[in-house]
């Protein structure tokens, strides 16, 4: 057998997620339908994936397509603040496409800046036109797992050092 052995639906989302810089925890409870938790600083998303064959329309509503997985990944026992995602894949497409799995609604995510992640069906034209765009100014929050100081400060971090001449 010639090249490396494909990893398993599992591995590539872990290493999906640590590519976006999110911790993965493995899920061990055979009970609950999900593979794992992923997490950073402020958020924790409980991740479910499936690999299908074929790949699904651009405009498809996940919840019609997909019903039972939408109500696992909904009924999970989870406190409601916990953001859940189902993670898609396809036969033919190198890349999960991620949903966002809410109580009344599913949302897909196009692009997400801060995790470097880019949906294969992102609609580049359609959102430069948009006549509207929001920018979410993020505080600096310190990280409690980090002792101060023994990070790199962020380019664009608010915190500024005034330098006196001499």
């Amino acid at each position: 057998m010639k090249g490396r052995r494909a990893p398993d639906l599992r591995g590539e989302g872990k290493d999906l997620a640590e590519r976006m810089g999110y911790y993965w925890a493995e899920n061990t409870s055979a009970l609950l339908q999900f593979e794992g938790f992923m997490w950073r600083e402020m958020v924790m998303i409980a991740v479910k994936m499936m690999k299908v064959r074929y790949g699904i329309a651009d405009d498809c509503r996940i919840e019609d397509k997909y019903p039972d997985e939408v109500f696992e990944v909904r009924s999970l026992p989870l406190p409601p603040y916990m953001f859940r995602e189902l993670w898609l894949r396809t036969q033919n497409e190198r890349m999960f496409r991620r949903f966002l799995i809410m109580p009344l609604a599913t949302a897909e995510i196009e692009e997400n800046t801060r995790d470097g992640y880019r949906n294969p069906h992102y609609r580049e034209a359609y959102w430069k036109k948009a006549p509207y765009r929001v920018d979410f100014p993020l505080p600096d929050i310190p990280n409690p797992l980090i002792a101060p100081d023994t990070t790199q400060r962020e380019i664009g971090s608010r915190k500024r050092v005034s330098q006196r001449s001499p």
